[in-house]
């Protein structure tokens, strides 16, 4: 049964603090379930809003099949580089037969699945990201307000003491969060498993479903046991109209960003993407921005060129919108929080993403691919169809109960200002810096 709708809320936000998009997202999932479907949690009173896609966006979970019980393929375990055998178990008469689990076999190939597909692909990434986060439940992430971790910290003259350990404060470990996140439908719901199956099938590997059939094996509705974000990004680069010359669609960030350090070098002139360092450029609209994550240590393209971390973990997000007046900057990511996720990043006055060596956990951006052909996106995150579709729905439910009419939205203009030089000239490090925390974007 579909809840009725609650009141609209107050809200008192400062408003440089929150966009129009974002205030959108906040009052939607709160005010208008007329405008959404309602995702039940299998046994918990756990209740979602999420949003359907705009008319015409390609629907991920249209790339796989699934398969149940006796039409599962046997279960493959890696037993050697590159090679793989069955799972058996004893059957009643005493023998063995193969053991299957249900699972997700890739359905469709094509790229992108819609043949209608035209214009620049970099402001179709926009809208795609957009869509799904929207589909996702609009969660939203703010790491660019003070420091404040879930569980409050005890303040002492000189000191700050952890009420509980920081790797019990939420799962983040070090990483102080800037203010709890808005969740929305994460990667153990049902209804967006496919998804998460459809994004892994634009890279062109079942390995990840393999492993995941062996999870829920296991473990039913477990959620995904490989870090989906850069299947998510490639996903995108898959609908978006880049070809596999263009885009280097992988199960790993790196794969890809290595790739636009090589067309940076001149290596390989049909990429589509060519890397910078942060200090070279200040990031737009339809741009790639990337961070290391985890244990390794890549701090330039350098290091991705040169191999110089023991560990190759990156996360990417897709930068949807930029607003250097406010300091502020805006990028939709897979597996941040267990979902499509809007990130908010605090920035300098040009725009430049803060890093960790900037602000206590931050993220630890590094490199900036940006799409070789120049120009900038046709427009940025308010221009999407699934916010311009979020701002109507909005404005019919308000109109409807007297309740307080939603802020226009900005004109649909261009990403980046005409006059804005990219790349712009090196920054020189800060010169204060706050001690670093560990980052990790996943999860």
């Amino acid at each position: 049964m579909r809840p009725s709708p609650p009141d609209l809320p107050a809200f008192a936000v400062p408003k440089f603090a929150v966009p129009t998009f974002a205030l959108l997202a906040i009052i939607l999932v709160t005010a208008l379930p007329a405008a959404s479907t309602w995702a039940q949690v299998a046994g918990s009173s756990r209740v979602i809003p999420n949003f359907p896609r705009p008319a015409g966006s390609p629907d991920p979970a249209l790339r796989v099949e699934y398969s149940n019980g006796s039409e599962s393929p046997p279960m493959m375990v890696r037993t050697a580089p590159g090679r793989l055998e069955p799972l058996y178990r004893r059957s009643p008469d005493g023998g063995y037969t193969p053991a299957r689990a249900s699972g997700y076999r890739i359905a469709m190939t094509s790229c992108p699945s819609m043949p209608s597909v035209s214009g620049d692909p970099r402001t179709r990434m926009i809208d795609l990201a957009a869509a799904e986060w929207a589909y996702f439940g609009l969660p939203v992430l703010d790491l660019s307000v003070e420091p404040a971790a879930i569980v409050p910290r005890l303040a002492q003259p000189g000191e700050v003491i952890d009420i509980i350990a920081p790797r019990s404060n939420a799962s983040i470990g070090d990483r102080v969060l800037r203010q709890a996140p808005r969740l929305g439908m994460m990667e153990d719901d049902g209804p967006v498993r496919a998804t998460i199956a459809g994004y892994w099938a634009a890279t062109g590997s079942e390995e990840a479903m393999r492993v995941q059939s062996i999870v829920n094996y296991g473990w039913h509705e477990a959620g995904w046991a490989m870090p989906w974000s850069a299947a998510f990004i490639s996903w995108l680069a898959c609908e978006s109209g880049w070809s596999p010359q263009q885009f280097h669609r992988s199960g790993g960030h790196y794969d890809y960003v290595l790739a636009a350090v090589r067309a940076r070098d001149g290596s390989d002139p049909a990429y589509a993407y060519v890397a910078y360092d942060l200090a070279e450029t200040v990031p737009a609209a339809g741009d790639l921005l990337c961070t290391a994550r985890g244990s390794s240590t890549f701090s330039t393209i350098a290091d991705v060129r040169n191999m110089s971390s023991d560990s190759l973990a990156l996360h990417c997000d897709l930068v949807v919108k930029t607003d250097p007046k406010q300091r502020r900057l805006y990028g939709i990511g897979g597996n941040v929080n267990h979902a499509v996720t809007l990130t908010i990043v605090a920035t300098d006055a040009e725009g430049r993403p803060l890093t960790d060596r900037d602000i206590v956990g931050a993220n630890r951006w590094f490199a900036v691919l940006k799409p070789r052909q120049g120009g900038t996106a046709a427009h940025d995150l308010n221009g999407t169809p699934a916010v311009q579709s979020l701002y109507r729905n909005y404005a019919r439910y308000a109109t409807g109960t007297r309740a307080p009419p939603p802020l226009p939205l900005p004109p649909a203009t261009s990403a980046r200002p005409k006059d804005e030089p990219v790349p712009v000239p090196p920054k020189s490090k800060n010169k204060a810096k706050a001690k670093s925390g560990t980052t990790a974007s996943e999860k």
